[in-house]
């Protein structure tokens, strides 16, 4: 029955990011998260559960305070562990939502600095309102999106530059390359190496064709040039790539060396410039 629904939905809004904007599902769809998450502490103090579903819920669309927490939790672990960044290094984060890598940063063992960027307005204003300033500073990118809404800028996307040259030392995405298209994947890739600092990592989760676990609920059956859609109609709402093109892609663009750890969900690609 569960997963009856979970088809009927889709059908609706291919992408959880569609779903949040729905007014009906952020009121009621708050409302249960709230009641759900009032016995845990530390659920009290999480985004909005529209929110926490437009970064990425799976199929828990309103119990999942744990999950939200624990995607964190596991990618800074691991980074850390494998020396790709350190406690004082300058951080970006390329689709930042409403902070949910960056709440692990907030606290006294990171005293570097971080940048949060995101195209949502609604996401950016919770996280400059619920992080201190201006160790934590987010900015709102011009880029258009099917699947993500995004406040009218005269700014050309072209034009929009994250940091100064070489001045980061860690730059990275967790389900941003999930929703790009190729043109728009290449300018955050090259924006990323053109801010990074030499030898400094760039870590991106992507749907990788070689190892996602294809039909449930994804098939990635809609080839747009070298990017393969979910949804021909939304194709931004999932994307996949092979990790041979993108490896091949970023050491073209002038990294120098790249590499791609396979994961049943979203994999990762890893580059040092």
């Amino acid at each position: 029955m569960a997963r009856r629904i979970i088809a009927a939905v889709r059908r609706v809004y291919p992408s959880n990011s569609l779903l949040s904007y729905n007014p009906v599902f952020k009121i009621a769809g708050n409302a249960v998260a709230n009641l759900l998450g009032a016995p845990f502490p530390q659920f009290r103090t999480l985004p909005p559960n529209h929110l926490r579903v437009r970064v990425g819920a799976g199929t828990q669309i309103v119990n999942n305070h744990a999950h939200h927490l624990q995607i964190g939790a596991q990618f800074w672990i691991e980074c850390f562990a494998k020396g790709y960044v350190n406690s004082a290094a300058d951080i970006v984060e390329i689709g930042c939502g409403c902070g949910r890598m960056a709440l692990h940063l907030d606290a006294e063992y990171f005293t570097g600095s971080y940048l949060g960027v995101d195209i949502d307005p609604e996401m950016i204003e919770y996280c400059r309102s619920h992080f201190p300033f201006p160790r934590f500073a987010f900015l709102l990118s011009p880029h258009a999106s099917s699947t993500y809404r995004r406040a009218e800028s005269e700014q050309p996307a072209d034009t929009f530059i994250i940091a100064q040259p070489e001045t980061r030392d860690f730059v990275f995405s967790t389900s941003l390359l999930t929703h790009l298209l190729e043109n728009e994947m290449r300018f955050y890739l090259q924006e990323s190496l053109r801010i990074l600092r030499p030898d400094a990592m760039m870590v991106m989760s992507f749907f990788c064709l070689e190892h996602v676990e294809k039909g449930n609920p994804w098939t990635f059956a809609h080839r747009i040039g070298n990017a393969f859609a979910d949804d021909r109609n939304f194709p931004e709402a999932a994307v996949a790539y092979r990790q041979n093109y993108l490896i091949g892609l970023v050491k073209e663009l002038g990294f120098r060396e790249a590499w791609v750890s396979g994961r049943p969900v979203q994999s990762f690609l890893i580059a040092r410039k």
